[in-house]
């Protein structure tokens, strides 16, 4: 069987990949909430601080097993359908503006691990567009997608809000599971 985790696989790309996969590993006692969750620690550092070497091959045998039935199950060909709302190109044409930028400038989203719930979505503008990124044209506006960040934004709705409390970049995105108090991370 072709090993898809491997011990040095971060949690964080685990939890971007597979985070069905949360509940088999806090199974074996590694923390997979919160804040003090290690994203970018490497599965078998985090392992060697509460297990022994036998457990973790169980553990990476059980994840590995896991992983490839995950990887069966999705279908080959997963078009991004992430939708970019009228608002977030207005707000990202302005700020192109603004800042006096010149060519043509993308919004750039990606998903990263981190955040008090596990993930935080990162805007940026990008003037390159990297092989393998999913473009979405919007008004004129080209939005850029990693993708793995296009999987876990797949249905998410990108739009800009301003409101008395709040403004910025709101993503309404289904497979966030859980959503920090914050509204800046999700899992």
């Amino acid at each position: 069987m072709e090993q898809l985790i491997k011990e040095e696989t971060t949690i964080g790309e685990i939890m971007l990949r597979y985070p069905q996969l949360a509940d088999t590993i806090s199974k074996y006692g590694l923390k997979m909430t919160g804040c003090g969750t290690p994203y970018q620690e490497q599965l078998k550092t985090v392992a060697e601080a509460v297990m022994k070497d036998d457990d973790f091959s169980t553990m990476l045998n059980e994840l590995n097993t896991a992983a490839a039935k995950i990887d069966a199950e999705r279908p080959k060909e997963r078009p991004a359908t992430i939708e970019v709302t009228s608002n977030a190109v207005e707000k990202v044409k302005e700020i192109v503006k603004k800042q006096g930028l010149t060519g043509n400038f993308s919004l750039r989203i990606e998903v990263k691990p981190g955040g008090c719930a596990g993930y935080s979505y990162e805007f940026a503008l990008d003037d390159e567009q990297k092989e393998g990124d999913v473009s979405i044209e919007k008004n004129g506006l080209k939005v850029l997608i990693d993708t793995a960040s296009a999987e876990a934004l797949k249905g998410a709705v990108i739009d800009y809000v301003e409101t008395l409390n709040r403004s910025g970049f709101k993503v309404d995105n289904p497979n966030a599971h859980a959503v920090c108090s914050c509204g800046s991370s999700f899992g």
